[in-house]
């Protein structure tokens, strides 16, 4: 088989699942792990017949993309902030939206020394993200999960960052944090509630880092805040579900003596609060 009926076999076998342009994006991100060719050398390769090894590991590949499994789960990689991160089921899928909570904590802040606290870092994205364009930044991850902060402990490794990252459980310990600024994406889908999730998600992203406990939604924006303001934090930044902006502020200008700034991304939805004093 060449690669040009390779390719027209793969979209019939998955056309029905994906959409168009996300199959073309799935497809040739397959094609960079799998060969290591950008979109110009595979067009090029067309008419090269493809080597039997590559079509099992193809086969492979495209069994656990029909069973809904994201690509970046099938290679284990995704991409954050123009850095490469080892992501697996112990954590949540680095987001475009979240890249642009890390430029707006960017843009606010120069290089002089500060402490950031990551609250949930996951894969540890934003975490490593902020320290590699921020020398000077002093960076902690904390995560109530001990098996996301290993692959975070691997991607600080793999993207030479120094950043600290501890076990932390927001809602339970009174264990002072500390910092200057601290940032969140915490958990915010009510656990009553999953057909909000696309059901991939649903079924391959970790249920702890999606829902929220007992069915409240804000209770990590609220925990979170009130510790800041006892903390003495003077930027807290969380990114939320861009669907319940109005409630959510309510609750928090309730508890932050200072002000809050309702922030929109990219796709013009209000999906971050920027409090600071």
């Amino acid at each position: 088989m060449i690669h040009s009926e390779h390719r027209q076999a793969f979209y019939r076998r998955l056309s029905a699942l994906y959409p168009q342009g996300e199959l073309q994006s799935i497809y040739h991100w397959c094609v960079q792990e799998i060969h290591g060719w950008n979109r110009a050398e595979l067009y090029l390769k067309n008419e090269d017949k493809v080597d039997q090894t590559l079509l099992d590991t193809w086969e492979r590949a495209t069994l656990r993309l029909e069973a809904g499994m994201p690509v970046q789960y099938v290679f284990g990689s995704s991409t954050f902030y123009g850095l490469e991160f080892k992501v697996d089921k112990r954590v949540l899928i680095p987001r475009p939206e979240t890249e642009e909570l890390v430029s707006l904590v960017l843009e606010r802040n120069d290089d002089s020394p500060k402490k950031v606290v990551d609250i949930g870092t996951g894969s540890g994205c934003i975490a490593i993200a902020l320290k590699s364009k921020r020398s000077q930044w002093s960076v902690q991850g904390i995560d109530v999960s001990s098996k996301a902060l290993e692959l975070a402990e691997t991607n600080a490794v793999l993207n030479d960052a120094a950043v600290q990252f501890l076990n932390h459980d927001v809602l339970l310990s009174d264990e002072e944090i500390g910092g200057e600024i601290w940032v969140s994406n915490p958990p915010y889908i009510p656990a009553d509630k999953p057909m909000l999730v696309d059901n991939n998600v649903l079924k391959f992203e970790p249920h702890i880092a999606l829902f929220a406990p007992d069915n409240d939604p804000f209770v990590f924006f609220r925990v979170i805040t009130k510790k800041a303001m006892s903390h003495g934090v003077k930027q807290l930044y969380f990114e939320t579900h861009a669907t319940e902006m109005d409630e959510l502020t309510e609750i928090l200008s309730g508890l932050w003596k200072g002000s809050i700034e309702r922030k929109k991304d990219s796709a013009q939805k209000e999906r971050f609060l920027v409090l600071s004093v």
